[in-house]
């Protein structure tokens, strides 16, 4: 198994998130970028208990977004099997980006950029990323760079 599979997602497109077209909604696009997002730091190991709050555990923290954006650049129709890759970015201290590429076989079809803030759900103040996000991060991170060498 590839070491970065945690960032090598698939999803076949279903009936219902196609207009009568046949091709996908474009609301779609952003559902299935934080849908990848969370399968991949699943996939790495971090339990969504570590990172958000629950009634099982003491968390006082919020990841909400602040900023997002699709691009579509290649129809994505019904039954398309999508390749996604994840590229996760630490912006600073208590910002994360997550870009999501959509690939139709080897076609870029579409790209999503998502920004979660760090934020204390009290105060509403802004507070580091957690640790094993930051892990996450660097890890995917360090993938990408030995490709590049």
């Amino acid at each position: 198994m590839k070491s970065d599979y945690w960032l090598h997602l698939k999803r076949t497109v279903k009936f219902g998130e196609c207009d009568s077209a046949g091709i996908v909604h474009f609301h779609n696009l952003l559902n299935w970028a934080h849908q990848s997002w969370e399968e991949s730091i699943h996939k790495y190991g971090i339990s969504h208990k570590d990172i958000f709050p629950s009634t099982s555990n003491k968390i006082n923290r919020g990841l909400p977004i602040v900023n997002c954006e699709a691009k579509f650049f290649y129809p994505i129709e019904l039954g398309c099997i999508l390749n996604i890759e994840i590229r996760p970015k630490k912006i600073n201290n208590h910002l994360l980006q997550i870009k999501t590429i959509f690939f139709n076989e080897s076609i870029k079809a579409a790209e999503v950029h998502i920004v979660h803030c760090s934020i204390d759900l009290q105060t509403k103040e802004k507070i580091k990323l957690p640790n094993c996000l930051e892990l996450w991060i660097e890890a995917s991170n360090l993938e990408n760079k030995i490709k590049e060498c």
